[in-house]
This record gives C-alpha cells, structure tokens and sequence, in this order.
C-alpha cells in the first residue's frame, strides 16, 4: 500500500507593502480625514500639558468688620435752662454756666445756635436792651444784643476735650419804665459734626 506524501502546509504570502506612489494617493484621496486627526492629536495634547500644569495659590482674610465711632456730646444742663434771671432791674446783670464735653471717639466742629426768641410783650423788645455775653474761662465767645445772637462758631474739640461757658445777661442801665414786667425766652442749641480737618 502506497502513502502519498504529506502536503505541506500553505504559507500565506505577506502583503506586498504599498509603494510610496500609494501612498501619496492615499493620503490625496483622505486628506480631510488626516488633517482632523491630526487637530485632533494636537487639542488633546495641549489639554493634558495644561490640566496638569496649572499653579495655584489661595489666601483667606475672614471676619473683616467696618464700625462707626460715636460723635456725642455731654451737657451738664442738658433739658434745662442756662440762664433763669427774674424780677432783673435796669443796670444788673444775671448769669448762668454750663459745661460741655466732647465723649465721642473723633474731633468735633462745635457751635453753639439762639433760636426760637420770643418777648413779651413783642413791642418794645425786652432782648433789644439785653446784653448778652458768653465767655469759655478768658475767652469771649459772644457779647452783643440778645436779639442780635444767632450762631457762634466754638472751634474743634478732640475726644474727652471740655469747655465751661458762663452766660451773663445785662439789662440796660438806661431802659424806662416801657420794660417793666418783660419777659425774654430764648432757645441755645449746641451742635457737634465730626471734624474733616
């Protein structure tokens, strides 16, 4: 009995590689297709390099806070008359003090306001043949016609700083007897606004 050989096994034949000529009609053929795949390559790239190169630094400053400080002041006759003359007669004189003090927390632009002047009876005036004058120790604020008294300018006061005024009213030596049983009223009105100097 007779064997026939074996075949021996087919080996496939490796592809022959394209000529460089292919390629070039390849490439031709799919040129938008490289062209994006290789933007593609590029972005993605260029996204990792930066998402992993990135410095940061942060820094926190908490609990800021903004207060006001207090412009105020004290009137050791504060709600109540500085100066109650009564039953004056020509040539004599009455007085009255009060002592102001700056206790807010900044300097002050002090003045001191007459307002709401009312005689009575209106005519003759008993404030036009009053004189009044307001002095702080040696220095002389005002002195003049009560009638005549509408703002006097005080100066800067710093924080804790304190004045003594003294009124004193003066009824005109030489007014008649037109002036007996009159009477004047008027209102002081102390201001303080925080210094801008």
């Amino acid at each position: 009995m007779t064997t026939s050989p074996t075949p021996e096994p087919t080996r496939a034949t490796p592809p022959a590689e394209p000529t460089t000529e292919e390629r070039l009609k390849w490439m031709a053929r799919n040129s938008r297709r490289v062209v994006v795949a290789v933007v593609v390559l590029l972005v993605a790239a260029i996204v990792v390099v930066f998402s992993f190169s990135l410095f940061t630094s942060s820094s926190a400053n908490p609990g800021n806070v903004t207060a006001s400080g207090i412009m105020e002041m004290d009137n050791s006759a504060d709600g109540q008359a500085i100066l109650t003359v009564q039953n004056l007669l020509p040539g004599e004189s009455g007085t009255g003090t009060v002592t102001l003090e700056n206790v807010g927390d900044a300097d002050g632009d002090f003045t001191l306001t007459a307002s709401n002047l009312v005689d009575e009876p209106a005519d003759p005036a008993f404030s036009s043949v009053l004189t009044l004058v307001v002095t702080d120790g040696a220095t002389e604020v005002y002195n003049g016609l009560l009638s005549d008294f509408s703002t006097a300018d005080l100066g800067t006061w710093g924080a804790g700083e304190s004045h003594t005024y003294t009124f004193t009213v003066t009824f005109d030596a030489a007014s008649g007897n037109e002036y007996q049983d009159a009477r004047s009223t008027v209102d002081f009105t102390w201001d303080a606004t925080q210094s801008t100097s």
